[in-house]
């Protein structure tokens, strides 16, 4: 099956989707033939967008990290549950992620279908820009912002993809087959109140044998300042023993050290994994309600006394 699944994840109340849609629909042209659209919005009990497309909106799946059914005081900030949730809606075929406060420059789309027809994972590239205007799509003006600049980017090229490792892989633009999601477990929740599940899960992929390539033309722009939207979710990277301690005993080492041999990560699913969830969840069935982990991973602290 030939379907693309984007999705487009966003926790704020401005989200600017407006941008993402209007760059989208340039994009396809109009034609969303074989095209799955879904959005994953923390808020999405609270508001609908009449976008004039069908897509599928939803809240992430039920977690212990944030929203109704958390363990911890306040809310987390769980990218593995929101891309997870978002696996769990896609058929199967491929499927894109895209971040909010993003705008698809043209050629975003080409460079995806590339990657299907040639089968590599694709890692597209992003610049964060202040004063960012975007009008039906198009970018009319903006303010460079060196600090927003993709890390990655003077290792790409113009005009074609290059061949990149796993850890390359960022959320904010990327492309995959949704097997090879499947395959290693979906996204680690683990990383959940942390991040970095992004990379990790690029290294499991790379240890399965996926090829990378990170494209330039498959390019967003995403706005600075809107980071700053209330309210923000919360991360943290805990540390054992001395926090100057050189190398660190924190918490994103030792979920690196996890990933760098892993293929494949249970995380906290029922039998059968993320694979027999996300069946269930297309056959029309609801996600179960996670009250697990209790304990956070790394230094064994109750999610209810989180944050400290």
């Amino acid at each position: 099956m030939n379907t693309l699944t984007i999705c487009y994840f966003t926790n704020r109340p401005d989200p600017k989707i407006r941008w993402f849609f209007d760059s989208l629909h340039r994009e396809t042209g109009g034609d969303y033939t074989g095209i799955k659209v879904v959005v994953v919005d923390f808020f999405a009990s609270e508001r609908q967008w009449v976008i004039g497309i069908p897509i599928t909106h939803v809240a992430p799946k039920p977690t212990v990290w944030q929203g109704p059914h958390r363990l911890t005081k306040q809310d987390y900030f769980a990218a593995s549950n929101a891309r997870n949730t978002a696996i769990c809606h896609a058929p199967d075929g491929w499927i894109a992620f895209v971040d909010d406060l993003s705008v698809l420059l043209p050629g975003w789309l080409n460079a995806v279908r590339e990657a299907m027809r040639e089968g590599y994972i694709v890692l597209g590239a992003y610049k964060k820009m202040k004063k960012l205007v975007v009008e039906n799509g198009s970018v009319v003006s903006y303010e460079d912002f060196p600090g927003g600049v993709d890390s990655r980017w003077n290792l790409g090229r113009d005009n074609r993809p290059v061949t990149a490792a796993g850890s390359w892989l960022f959320g904010c633009s990327l492309a995959a087959p949704v097997s090879a999601l499947v395959a290693i477990g979906g996204f680690p929740e683990i990383c959940d109140g942390l991040g970095m599940e992004d990379c990790t899960a690029g290294m499991m992929l790379q240890n399965c044998d996926y090829t990378f390539k990170y494209d330039r033309r498959m390019l967003t722009y995403e706005s600075e300042e809107d980071h700053a939207q209330l309210p923000v979710f919360l991360r943290e990277d805990p540390c054992i023993g001395d926090p100057d301690s050189r190398p660190r005993n924190d918490m994103s080492h030792a979920a690196l050290r996890i990933f760098q041999g892993a293929k494949y990560h249970p995380g906290y699913f029922n039998d059968g994994g993320i694979a027999a969830l996300r069946q269930h969840v297309l056959a029309g069935g609801e996600f179960p309600i996670q009250q697990h982990p209790v304990h956070r991973w790394f230094d064994g602290i109750e999610l209810s006394k989180l944050p400290l």
